[in-house]
């Protein structure tokens, strides 16, 4: 599949699945690949929580809730999205997104250019390798591609 010859999927369809634990799973709808790098767009259904605050110098992001409710701070901004609403979240600026709701949300996630899939690749892989072994949060912050996401703060509580 390329951008010059287009396709369509499914609301349940994806080119592929990535489980980033604890309820949080990505659906990779369009990735470099596809888009010749221009665009990546992400699926995701999270039962709870978010990631750490981080910054991209390289990307702009935007998220668009589609079901329940997804809280988000972008600098010193902070609010709540409903289905429907957009957050928009410029390179260089400090941001997140959580579900603290109790019910599971579903959004959509655009990034601008492409290549952050591989960076959710590797923190899907450093979560499937694992096992048994004890969750390091600093090992997790450098897979590939981390560099380009530094962490600048806590989760969303």
């Amino acid at each position: 599949m390329t951008m010059q010859q287009g396709y369509a999927l499914a609301r349940d369809e994806a080119l592929e699945e990535l489980n980033l634990g604890i309820g949080a799973t990505l659906s990779l709808k369009v990735t470099g690949k596809e888009s010749n790098g221009l665009v990546t767009v992400i699926g995701g259904v999270v039962a709870a929580g978010g990631p750490p605050a981080r910054v991209h110098p390289d990307e702009d992001e935007m998220f668009i809730c589609l079901e329940g409710q997804l809280t988000y701070q972008v600098g010193d901004s902070r609010g709540v999205l409903e289905p429907g609403g957009v957050v928009w979240m410029p390179r260089g600026i400090p941001h997140t997104v959580a579900n603290l709701s109790e019910q599971p949300c579903r959004f959509i996630a655009v990034v601008t250019p492409s290549g952050v899939e591989d960076y959710l690749r590797a923190q899907h892989n450093y979560l499937e390798d694992l096992g048994e072994a004890p969750f390091d949060a600093e090992a997790f912050a450098g897979v590939v591609g981390g560099d380009q996401r530094r962490i600048v703060g806590p989760p969303l509580s």
